[in-house]
């Protein structure tokens, strides 16, 4: 039996989990919804031209707060309020220098990429480096007391609002800039939505000794955000100068379902993990690093064995014909999604441990084989360049999960008994939504089809093989609300049973 405090931990864990797919869930599902209208009063050109900006921000969006919402979170909770006076008047101060940066750059970039309209674009795009800043303590703290109900409230306003602006502007003609203001009233609605349920108010009192702790964790965070940046950003820089900004526009769509039902949902989940990482003992991380590798996995393959398979019948029906570029790029992001949600698991454990720069080593192994492949292959096309993206992620997953094998002392054939459920459910899975995809002709019914087979044929595989994995996540989510005792933890087949993040 966990000790009382381990187990309150696990209790809020689970419920922090609940409210932050519940946010995931919701705000995707509207965020997919203005998508999928927005994609059919825009062109591929407009989607193009604002991923341009994002790029440009994105490139800086590493050191939007030099890691300081991360380092607060780690603080002790004697501490926590105090350092927050640091923490905010440290991100507004580099938010609003980066906003202003944004301007200062924007004419270059115009420059770079051809494109005049990007110095308009990309200087309004810019404040929202600052009008997020305003929010990133209120966030950190939420996170801290894994309060995510809070989050879930605010990214659900942002979603809601940014929607509903942007398709009325799209609607009223704006084009590109019905995204971008849809965007910028999206984050003002997160800000005033946090602000509302985190009682904590600035007073603008830091302190310069707390500046230096904090910036010491946070700025090797830091560090591998600019690379994850990079990382994430290098190919749409290269698309953008070499194929222009009608093939990355349809780039972009190529990602969009990948990002939104697998990339983000396991971000959902080291959100988190992480401060529930930082709240255990060393010796119960072994433990809880097999069982959420092992959820994160069961969640990720699926989505991404359907979106490989589907991706024909999900674009046509999702967004229309004229984005039928995208297929191919998005069969091959379902599988660079896939690997980057294996990276969360031991990533998380890797910041919750103390442990960044191993989580930089990696990125820096990363950036580079993108960096090389992209120069390489990006003139065979935007397929070719979502293939150097997934064989990048593919390597930095193995990596990164040998690595936290060594230093948790998990051997390798625990973590694959602990991914054996997720596998089996998925081999089994994907001859019937390949038969639904070649036979059914309506992209719309190939879907709702799919939508009704898979999950029956994946789960009802997990339940004849590993049925604990199942009753186990059942039981802790009752637990977590209160209705039920545990009945203990799933042994994973052949491992010694260790305490557990969430027993």
């Amino acid at each position: 039996m966990a000790p009382p405090e381990t187990d309150n931990i696990g209790a809020r864990t689970l419920q922090g989990m609940a409210w932050a797919y519940g946010s995931y869930v919701g705000g995707r599902l509207l965020v997919l919804l203005s998508t999928a209208i927005l994609a059919r009063l825009l062109t591929p050109e407009d989607f193009g031209l604002v991923a341009l900006a994002i790029v440009m921000m994105a490139l800086l969006d590493g050191v939007a707060d030099l890691g300081l919402g991360s380092a607060l979170v780690i603080q002790k909770a004697e501490h926590v309020y105090e350092r927050a006076e640091t923490v905010f008047v440290g991100s507004v101060t580099i938010g609003l220098a980066l906003s202003l940066a944004i301007v200062a750059v924007s004419p270059v970039a115009a420059s770079f990429f051809d494109e005049p309209a990007l110095v308009g674009i990309a200087s309004a795009l810019g404040a929202n480096f600052f009008l997020r800043s305003l929010g990133v303590t209120h966030y950190a703290l939420a996170q801290k007391q894994l309060n995510f109900r809070a989050r879930t409230v605010a990214e659900f306003a942002d979603a809601t609002l940014r929607g509903l602006v942007g398709i009325v502007l799209a609607l009223a003609g704006f084009g590109a800039w019905s995204l971008i203001i849809g965007y910028l009233v999206g984050t003002v609605t997160r800000d005033i939505a946090i602000w509302a349920q985190i009682p904590w108010r600035p007073r603008l009192r830091p302190k310069r000794a707390h500046l230096r702790p904090l910036i010491r964790f946070g700025g090797t965070l830091s560090a591998v955000d600019i690379i994850s940046s990079l990382i994430s950003n290098l190919d749409y820089v290269l698309i953008g100068r070499v194929l222009g900004s009608t093939s990355l526009g349809l780039y972009t769509l190529g990602f969009r379902l990948p990002e939104l039902l697998i990339s983000n949902l396991s971000n959902v989940a080291g959100d988190v993990l992480f401060p529930a990482f930082s709240a255990i003992d060393r010796a119960s991380i072994g433990r809880a690093f097999l069982i959420s590798l092992r959820y994160t996995a069961m969640i990720a393959l699926p989505l991404a064995i359907a979106l490989a398979i589907l991706a024909e019948p999900l674009i046509l029906t999702a967004f229309g014909d004229q984005w039928r570029g995208s297929i191919e790029t998005m069969r091959i992001v379902a599988l660079y999604s896939l690997a980057v949600s294996l990276t969360i698991p031991a990533g998380t454990m890797y910041k919750a441990t103390g442990r960044p720069e191993l989580l930089l080593a990696i990125a820096v192994l990363w950036l580079t084989v993108v960096a090389i492949g992209l120069v390489l292959f990006v003139d065979q096309g935007i397929a070719a360049a979502a293939a150097v993206q997934a064989s990048a992620a593919g390597l930095a997953a193995v990596c990164g999960i040998g690595l936290a094998s060594r230093l948790l002392g998990v051997s390798l054939g625990e973590i694959w008994r602990a991914l054996v459920p997720p596998v089996a459910g998925g081999v089994a899975t994907a001859p019937a939504l390949l038969a639904i995809a070649l036979l059914v002709e309506s992209p719309i019914i190939a879907v709702v089809l799919a939508a009704i087979v898979g999950p029956g044929i994946y789960l009802g595989t997990i339940a004849l093989l590993a049925p604990e994995t199942l009753r186990y996540l059942r039981d802790r989510m009752r637990r977590a609300s209160g209705e039920v005792e545990p009945t203990g933890e799933p042994q994973l087949p052949g491992t010694k049973s260790r305490p557990d993040l969430i027993s």
